[in-house]
């Protein structure tokens, strides 16, 4: 793929599920892309049955039609970065990886690991998840796990700080991590701290007013907005602070309640005139 030019509008990929919700998945990774400035191109794993009271039930986009998307997408655009949500097995994962091969490893791609929906109450893979996570890994970028998704790709770690979480994925072979801390308890200030690590240290963030309603999507729209961020700055610490900081406000600002379940980020204004 050509090096892209700083005029154009950045291309920027999502390989993610649905939401017919709009709050999360490929449907929210769009809108955050549009906000980014950025084209939004997508790929769907999965169809995803859930409002925002819950999720029902999924099913697999076959892996032909999976391959398919990703072989029309590599055919016809250079793509600035990359980002995937949610994965629902370790075939899905081989037919992704085999496609960032295919691109040479040279494009940014952050992985949201989806291991299941927000709440936790509905598993969002099938068998042979975590082997197919391994596939991946080598064109993976930057991994951005809540603790509890931190600690099952560790086989089950006992570890509890982000820190320690973010340093022990680095040891297996991670590139670089962002270890998100909204799962985490609570700091004495009420902030939000999220952890950084690659193979040159760590570096924690400025902590960030923690949202106290329980808002779906948060970390598709975290993963979307790095990838996007990426594509206008050189370094990862600025992208993810920016996009940190941009999903943050929107948190505060736009949720809101639109049906019978959890809060969503709402981007649309009433018309003007």
């Amino acid at each position: 793929m050509r090096e892209p030019d700083p005029r154009e509008t950045p291309l920027v990929l999502t390989i993610a599920g649905t939401d017919p919700s709009g709050a999360a998945g490929i449907q929210v990774d769009l809108q955050v892309m549009r906000d980014f400035g950025c084209h939004g191109i997508s790929a769907i794993t999965a169809l995803v049955c859930q409002n925002t009271a819950g999720v029902r039930g999924f099913e697999a986009v076959s892996l032909p039609t999976l391959q398919g998307q990703l072989a029309a997408i590599f055919d016809d655009f250079d793509l600035q970065a990359i980002k995937i949500g949610m994965v629902p097995s370790g075939a899905s994962f081989e037919v992704i990886a085999a496609f960032l091969e295919d691109t040479g490893g040279s494009i940014d791609v952050v992985l949201d690991p989806v291991l299941a929906s927000g709440d936790g109450r509905a598993s969002l893979h099938a068998e042979g998840w975590f082997e197919g996570l391994e596939r991946v890994r080598p064109y993976v970028s930057l991994l951005t796990p809540n603790a509890e998704e931190a600690r099952a790709i560790l086989g089950g770690s006992p570890l509890e700080e982000g820190p320690a979480l973010a340093r022990a994925l680095v040891a297996q072979g991670w590139s670089r991590v962002l270890v998100k801390g909204g799962h985490l308890p609570a700091r004495a200030d009420g902030g939000v701290v999220d952890v950084l690590a690659d193979a040159t240290g760590e570096r924690s963030f400025e902590p960030l007013p923690r949202c106290e309603a329980d808002v779906r999507g948060t970390g598709c729209q975290l993963a979307s907005a790095i990838a996007c961020a990426r594509t206008r700055h050189a370094d990862w610490a600025q992208a993810i602070d920016q996009a940190r900081r941009y999903l943050n406000e929107l948190l505060h600002r736009q949720a809101r309640v639109i049906g019978r379940g959890r809060p969503v980020v709402v981007r649309a204004k009433p018309p003007e005139g």
